[in-house]
């Protein structure tokens, strides 16, 4: 019976510390003072602007519910705080790679272009190379013709 007595007690106790754990006030009195009348001016104002009502006339639970819904408030705000803040970060990385395929793309447009003007250079002159040596081709054998033809008048003399 004791035995029974004692197994009730304890789920009770336990089932009773499970919801003080849920309406645990104990940061709020931390931060705000034990009857939570010590607020910031600035939640004290917005207060008496939601409510018409002055935060020293108000209850425990009026302050509590109006600091609960703050904290969460403000706990939403870093929140999409800290996904903008990660949105624009993959927004900045996503700029900085196409800034980055862009300039790989000028780059190898200028490469293209130069080593498309290089061959360019080397087709001129290997034509100005082979029409010089054609000139002086031309040149010899001019020169070897007026030279016998000089020969053929000097003989002829």
């Amino acid at each position: 019976m004791l035995k029974y007595l004692l197994n009730f007690l304890l789920v009770s106790l336990m089932l009773s510390s499970f919801s003080f754990a849920k309406d645990d006030d104990s940061k709020l009195q931390k931060e705000f003072g034990q009857d939570l009348s010590h607020a910031p001016f600035f939640l004290r104002y917005a207060f008496s602007k939601q409510y018409d009502e002055d935060w020293k006339q108000s209850t425990y639970s009026e302050r509590k519910a109006f600091l609960k819904k703050y904290e969460i408030g403000v706990a939403a705000q870093l929140a999409k705080e800290k996904a903008d803040a990660k949105a624009e970060a993959e927004k900045e990385k996503q700029r900085a790679l196409e800034k980055k395929a862009l300039e790989r793309k000028l780059a190898d447009r200028l490469k293209a272009q130069q080593a498309e003007e290089k061959a360019e250079k080397k087709e001129y002159k290997d034509r100005q190379r082979s029409f010089d040596d054609s000139v002086k081709g031309e040149q010899r054998e001019l020169d070897q013709m007026v030279q016998s033809l000089q020969q053929e008048q000097s003989q002829a003399r």
